[in-house]
């Protein structure tokens, strides 16, 4: 109930559940939403070195090494907007736990690998701006005003709903505050 945050992260009761919304094998490390249906990738990169390393880096929370591993699995197998999903939700389960430093380089992952996505023709909805809004709060939410800011600027608006476009001009004001806050859309709508 309640309003989602600006990147979308849902309200509670929902936004309590993220424990739940991935599945770890206990044997090798496999992340995803559903470990009995694999992705088409090799085997040998969840053996990997780098990638069983990750599901223990140590200055992280589980959780969100297991969504980063998630993010690294999808990556690799293409799926863009998952992987870029799974890096925001790596920066939620930060953000939960006080781990400021990680959100921010889990956002700053998301926000590259939705620019990426946006590169081959993929967006997160087909919803005029709203892949736009989601990157610039997470970079303005991982501190990167100038990059934020250029962001809006170079986004065409006519095209966008009402919502979207308040949510763009919020967004402005708050880089503008450089404030690297959570904020919900209810508060952007309210103001």
């Amino acid at each position: 109930m309640g309003s989602p945050d600006l990147d979308t992260r849902p309200p509670e009761m929902k936004r309590s559940t993220m424990f739940a919304w991935l599945q770890r094998c206990p044997d090798c490390g496999y992340c995803a939403a559903n470990v009995s249906n694999p992705l088409s990738i090799s085997s040998s990169i969840v053996r990997s070195e780098d990638y069983q390393s990750r599901l223990r880096y140590p200055t992280f929370p589980e959780l969100a090494n297991t969504f980063l591993c998630q993010s690294l699995l999808t990556r690799e197998s293409g799926e863009l907007i998952v992987s870029a999903m799974a890096s925001m939700h790596a920066a939620w389960v930060c953000d939960d736990g006080d781990y400021a430093m990680q959100a921010r380089a889990c956002r700053m992952q998301a926000a590259e690998l939705f620019r990426m996505a946006e590169e081959k023709g993929k967006s997160i909805s087909k919803q005029a701006g709203v892949a736009t809004a989601i990157r610039v709060d997470l970079l303005r939410r991982a501190g990167r005003f100038l990059e934020a800011g250029k962001l809006i600027t170079g986004h065409d608006t006519s095209s966008c709903d009402e919502i979207i476009n308040r949510i763009l001009e919020a967004q402005f004001n708050l880089i503008d505050n450089e404030d690297t806050a959570c904020h919900t859309i209810q508060e952007v709508m309210t103001e």
